[in-house]
């Protein structure tokens, strides 16, 4: 099966439909959904044949997405890690949302980190905690989809083990997995038992129970395969076994990083950047695994002439060689939208997919 599915950034949609994404929008539940509905209305109305939705980059399935669904605590998962840590969120308007500096800059042991029950006792949880039960009470028309899942379809959403180390730490956590490669275990492993532990609590707080995991390993490609295979493979392998199927998603070219992948248990969708070759990954990891690939940047641009991204579509999908495969992209400003919305009228006209939105 082939298929589609872009979503535009918040960048995007400030400059085009004006819209603005500042701590109201990330904070309050209800004024999001407000503010999400009128986005909704705008693209379908600027895109009523094209699979373009409102959605985090990627993550949500438009499938399991309905306008009664209330997300509370809808933020970049690393991100609400870091907060539980000690950092503050930046809200910007214009753009997604960060957090400033790194809570885990100066650790020097691993006594610094908090037992992961008191993560839950954390006020930013209890404030999230209360503002589902209070629209679970309030509002019952409506399904709450919590913190680190996105959809209603029970896929838990986080960032992978390297990325989010990254977020916590910063560069230092690069050269700590020379220097100090105990307490980067360490890190490793508490940032994994963190998140099965968050996840599982708003899983039961919601009732919705969880079926697979999303794993953001962003910066899993600047590692070698040794590193990648030592710091990496086995925490995620553990999220696997924790909680479900793993859909892992790799950055950049991830050939070298395929054998390694392969590895990672319970892995059941690959969602790889631009470079690398689909023929590589069926070849490595087979024709079960379900693909998911993003175009790269450059196929994007204004500059880049229809027949580049022409062959690229027609690489991609004589390498996939009748595998599952889902193309995605995040629309942004410096795009140029007739290449972007070309290679949904060439999947249409190779009869894979058919014009129209799910929402």
């Amino acid at each position: 099966m082939i298929k589609i599915q872009a979503s535009v950034s918040k960048g995007w949609l400030n400059t085009n439909g004006h819209f603005t994404f500042d701590s109201e929008y990330y904070l309050n539940p209800l004024f999001r959904l407000e503010t999400d509905r009128k986005i909704n209305a705008f693209l379908r109305n600027k895109f009523p044949n094209y699979a373009l939705y409102n959605m985090e980059d990627n993550l949500v399935q438009a499938d399991y997405y309905s306008e009664n669904m209330v997300q509370v605590g809808a933020i970049q998962p690393n991100m609400i890690l870091a907060v539980l840590l000690g950092a503050e969120f930046s809200f910007f308007g214009n753009t997604d949302a960060d957090v400033k500096g790194y809570p885990l800059q100066n650790i020097s042991s691993a006594s610094e980190l908090p037992a992961n029950d008191d993560l839950l006792k954390h006020p930013f949880i209890l404030e999230l905690t209360n503002e589902i039960i209070k629209i679970q009470n309030e509002n019952p028309d409506l399904q709450v989809i919590p913190p680190f899942f996105w959809d209603k379809s029970g896929r838990a959403t986080i960032h992978g083990i390297i990325t989010t180390s990254l977020k916590l730490v910063g560069e230092n956590i690069m050269t700590m997995l020379v220097l100090d490669p105990d307490l980067a275990h360490a890190i490793h492993q508490w940032i994994t038992d963190a998140y099965i532990k968050i996840v599982q609590y708003f899983s039961d707080l919601t009732n919705i129970p969880i079926t697979s995991i999303h794993v953001g390993e962003c910066s899993g490609t600047m590692l070698s395969k040794e590193l990648y295979d030592e710091f990496v493979v086995p925490y995620i392998s553990q999220l696997g076994d924790k909680l479900g199927v793993v859909r892992l998603h790799s950055c950049g070219k991830s050939d070298y990083l395929l054998n390694s992948i392969k590895s990672i248990k319970h892995l059941g969708i690959v969602d790889v950047g631009s470079g690398t070759s689909i023929k590589n990954i069926r070849h490595v990891i087979g024709q079960e695994v379900e693909i998911n690939v993003f175009p790269s940047v450059d196929l994007l641009m204004e500059k880049t002439p229809r027949e580049v991204v022409k062959n690229w579509l027609n690489t991609v999908l004589d390498e996939n060689n009748n595998g599952n495969l889902k193309i995605a992209y995040h629309l942004e400003d410096a795009y140029n939208l007739e290449n972007c919305l070309f290679i949904h009228d060439e999947l249409e006209k190779l009869a894979y997919i058919k014009p129209g939105r799910k929402y």
